[in-house]
This record gives structure tokens, C-alpha cells and sequence, in this order.
């Protein structure tokens, strides 16, 4: 089976491999892909549903290690940037009232890794995080714009929306792997991971049930939705797969795992813009490269 050198190329940086930039744009150059990442989407960023088409290719090619140095990739994260900030984070309408938990943590989580050097706009993203993201059930949200408790679904009623914990703590990691970070940011990213554990990773408290289907389907990339695959990469950033309460959403990786030892993308999300890493139901690389890393084989 023919594996894509953008797929190389992770496997060689997460191995810590020394690769010249002469050789780093010869791979990109070359990856079916990255070209099929740096195809325009069909939707113009001048609306949410555009410029979210924008944001979810940098999404994407924010997994690919150097993909920053193209010129296009610079030229997309410009323009998301300055459609998306406003001074107290991210939001795909450029106000106050647009600014959602998932969309303002991924987008902090691209700059990040994108290498961008205006950290004050990454502390923005952080700083929203911090003040506003609840991270247990009954939690006031002193946030004023309006879309986070009504238009979307109430990401911040009761119960805040899991999903929103889950991209906020990512965002909480990524930026401890890469800064020194205070207290308060500590003290974040440990009650953020608390609340994913005491939901044993992807399941209700009432019930014991997924908190949707579609968190236990294979799929990578990770749009707006989480799936137990990104919530244990974000537990074992945190060495806390040890944690019993880890056990359950681990047995559903090893289950799914396929009869010639590949695992596939059992989904395909967001069509109209998202480029798939892995054809789903088929043996997917990609995939089981994450997956593999995550059972630490």
C-alpha cells in the first residue's frame, strides 16, 4: 500500500529525525494531499461558512509538520486571522457574539502549531479559555456574546458542550508544550481534563452511553466534533492513560481494530471542504498511525 510522504514526513518529525528544509519542500511538492489540501474551497471567506471552510484546511494542514512554510498556507492563516480576531480571542463572524468555544480554541491550536510569531494573539485565545470555559456542570459563563448560549445549541448552559472542554484543553496543551504557563493555566488544563475523565472519555453521566455516535467512529482529522481518538491523544499528552477510567474508551480503539491489523475512517465529515487523510471503510494509515501511537505499539 502506497503511503503519502506527507505521512512520512510526521512519522520522521514525531521521531525527532533531522530533515533539511531542501528536502521538506521536496516531500510537500510531492504529496498527493498536500496538493488536495491546497486546493481553494468552493466557498468564499466572506461569510461564517466560508471562512470555516478556510479554517478547517489550515485544521487539517496543521497536522502535516512544515506545512507553515508554504506560501499559500501563510496566506490562508493571514486572512483567517484577520477576519477571525477580535481582542478577546477568535470568532468566524468577527464579533463579540460569534465567538464559540471549539472555533476560538482550534483556531489559537493552528497558530500554535504554524510556528506564528505574534504570541500576543495566541494569548487572546488562551486568555478566553481561562476566564470563560466552564468545565464542570453548573458553571456560570460570564460571557456576553450571545451565539454561545443560543444560536449553536447553548454551548455554555448547564452543562457545557463536551466538546468545547475537549478543544479547550488541547489548545491548554499545546500551549503548555510550548511556553512556560502559570498557575492559572495549570489549574485550567487539570479541571478540563478531570471532567473528561470523570465521563470515562466519551460517555453521559446519567446514562453510560457515548455522548454521541459519532465519538466512537474512527475518523482523523477532527473537525468541530471530538472523537475518542483525539480525547486519548490529549490524555497521553498528559500521561494520564494510566488512569482506569481511560480502560473502557481503549478496549473501543482495540475493538475496532481490522482483520489485516489496519484500523479505517469509519466516517467523512464537512464533504463540501474537507480533504479526507483516509478513504473511509477502507485501510486507513493515517488513522492507524494515530491509533497505534496511542496503544503505544
Amino acid at each position: 500500500m502506497k503511503i503519502d510522504p506527507a505521512l512520512t514526513l510526521k512519522k520522521d518529525f514525531d521521531q525527532g529525525k533531522n530533515i533539511s528544509i531542501k528536502k521538506v519542500k521536496k516531500i510537500l511538492n510531492e504529496s498527493e494531499l498536500i496538493n488536495k489540501l491546497l486546493a481553494e474551497p468552493k466557498q468564499k471567506p466572506r461569510t461564517f461558512v466560508g471562512l470555516r471552510a478556510y479554517e478547517w484546511r489550515l485544521l487539517e494542514l496543521s497536522e502535516i509538520p512544515y506545512t507553515y512554510t508554504l506560501n499559500k498556507v501563510k496566506r490562508w492563516l493571514n486572512m483567517l486571522i484577520e477576519k477571525s480576531y477580535i481582542k478577546e480571542g477568535f470568532s468566524l463572524t468577527g464579533d463579540k457574539d460569534g465567538l464559540l468555544s471549539c472555533h476560538n480554541s482550534m483556531i489559537t491550536s493552528i497558530l500554535m502549531k504554524m510556528n506564528y510569531d505574534d504570541k500576543d494573539l495566541i494569548d487572546a485565545g488562551i486568555s478566553w479559555i481561562i476566564k470563560y470555559q466552564s468545565t464542570s456542570r453548573g458553571e456560570e459563563c460570564r460571557w456576553t456574546g450571545k451565539n454561545l448560549f443560543t444560536k449553536y445549541g447553548g454551548c455554555m448552559k448547564k452543562t457545557p458542550c463536551f466538546y468545547g472542554v475537549v478543544k479547550s484543553m488541547i489548545t491548554l496543551t499545546e500551549y503548555k508544550k510550548r511556553f512556560d504557563v502559570s498557575k492559572e493555566v495549570q489549574n485550567k488544563l487539570n479541571q478540563g481534563l478531570e471532567y473528561i475523565l470523570d465521563h470515562k472519555v466519551y460517555k453521559k453521566l446519567s446514562t453510560g452511553e457515548p455522548i454521541e455516535s459519532s465519538i466512537i467512529k474512527n475518523f482523523y482529522p477532527y473537525t468541530y466534533r471530538s472523537n475518542i481518538i483525539e480525547i486519548l491523544s490529549l490524555l497521553k499528552a498528559n500521561d494520564l492513560l494510566d488512569d482506569e477510567r481511560c480502560n473502557d474508551a481503549m478496549d473501543v480503539l482495540r475493538q475496532k481494530r481490522r482483520d489485516d491489523g489496519f484500523w479505517q475512517a469509519d466516517t467523512s465529515y464537512m464533504k463540501t471542504a474537507w480533504v479526507d487523510f483516509d478513504k473511509p471503510q477502507k485501510p486507513g494509515q493515517w488513522v492507524s498511525y494515530v491509533i497505534k501511537d496511542i496503544l503505544n505499539e
